[in-house]
């Protein structure tokens, strides 16, 4: 049976043969992407979380007030750090100008959070159509679990990385976001400066806690490499 399964193995189409090769390389690109981020960019923004702000820009940013004022458009600073900006490797004027510590690691958190999903989730959902399709042709062959059912633990596993990224790191990434000041804020405005001590915490601990389920994410996707490294045997 050894010998049949991989006898048929060598007699796939090109088509079958494209879907592999290409879901071999996406779940190597995107476990990569997963294990830089957890073991080099995750630390760096753990170490930014850390630092004082200075107070020229800090003084800026403590002012109380008892109701939330309009931003008036130039003001808006919506989106001001997204993929493009990654790519060209600059920040905008008002990034730039938020402050350093926590405030600079929450907004590199977004650009960072932003550029992954644009460039890993269409590889995931890619990688999950087509290794269903490799168990689903497989199975339909009528060749041994031991075939198509890697296919079908490939495209269980990448399909397991969604509900862990919605449910848990998605929060999170909200959280960062508004700390950062990408997204307004939830709580109502005290007539109080902001606890800039409880932001730099809470920036700290909301990296940490993304770090370890980004962790989690790449190890799924390291089991589904491993699940496709032994296709053609």
């Amino acid at each position: 049976m050894a010998f049949l399964t991989s006898t048929l193995a060598h007699h796939d189409t090109p088509t079958l043969l494209g879907l592999k090769g290409f879901a071999v390389g996406s779940c190597i690109f995107i476990a990569g992407s997963m294990v830089t981020t957890s073991t080099q960019v995750v630390p760096a923004l753990l170490l930014a979380s850390q630092q004082k702000d200075t107070k020229s820009h800090s003084s800026n940013l403590e002012s109380g007030r008892l109701t939330p004022a309009a931003l008036s458009a130039s003001e808006s600073k919506q989106m001001n750090l997204n993929p493009a900006a990654a790519l060209r490797g600059s920040l905008d004027t008002s990034a730039l100008s938020a402050g350093t510590g926590y405030k600079i690691a929450a907004l590199q958190f977004t650009m960072m959070s932003k550029t992954a999903f644009a460039t890993q989730v269409p590889f995931e959902l890619l990688t999950i159509i087509a290794s269903g399709f490799l168990a689903y042709q497989y199975r339909s062959s009528s060749l041994p679990a031991s075939v198509w059912g890697k296919w079908a633990a490939v495209a269980g596993l990448m399909t397991a990385v969604f509900p862990l990224t919605g449910g848990m790191m998605v929060p999170i990434d909200h959280k960062i976001a508004r700390i950062a000041g990408e997204e307004p804020p939830v709580e109502p405005y005290e007539d109080a400066p902001p606890d800039r001590e409880m932001d730099r915490g809470n920036t700290e601990n909301f990296i940490k806690q993304w770090g370890a389920l980004n962790t989690i994410r790449a190890a799924l996707v390291a089991a589904a490499v491993g699940g496709t490294g032994s296709y053609d045997e």
